[in-house]
């Protein structure tokens, strides 16, 4: 069956045959929180300025280019805020996403896979994800994102 939510039709995403019940990327609350990607881009950016390694984590998560759009459709490993009108989030709680990486419930591929978990452990300290697994297996490019993130998380000035 094919799913609206992550795009798998044999559970080759996700470990098991779904429909988009039970996705991960499906919100089973009854008001579901939406939230725009490029907005959540800004806050994230916004939020993040004076932190070197938040502003780095966020910084490679937007240059990957997949996890905001993914973390906007996945409002639980957000931090939300709903005293207002409508929901805002705010920013990323690392921790569940360390928790969703452990529990294998991000359907995404294995390099993707770990710049987020090198993304939550450059944001949290409480992450603990080994480098070595994170960066083995990761291509050119995603290498180049990773280094440009730590670069940035040390405070150097870019990479020549």
């Amino acid at each position: 069956m094919f799913c609206e939510y992550c795009g798998d039709t044999d559970g080759t995403e996700t470990g098991v045959d779904h429909d988009e019940r039970d996705c991960p990327w499906y919100d089973t609350d009854d008001n579901p929180v939406t939230i725009d990607a490029a907005e959540l881009a800004d806050t994230l950016t916004a939020t993040a300025d004076g932190c070197l390694a938040l502003r780095a984590a966020v910084g490679l998560l937007i240059d990957h280019g997949l996890w905001v759009k993914r973390l906007a459709e996945r409002p639980g490993l957000l931090l939300v805020d709903y005293s207002g009108p409508a929901p805002e989030a705010y920013g990323v709680d690392w921790l569940k996403v360390v928790e969703a990486l452990a529990a294998k419930d991000l359907p995404a591929s294995s390099g993707e896979l770990r710049i987020l978990a090198i993304a939550a452990s450059l944001a949290d300290t409480a992450a603990r994800i080994p480098l070595g697994d994170a960066v083995s297996g990761l291509d050119t490019t995603n290498l180049a994102l990773v280094l440009k993130a730590i670069v940035a998380a040390n405070g150097r000035p870019g990479a020549r």
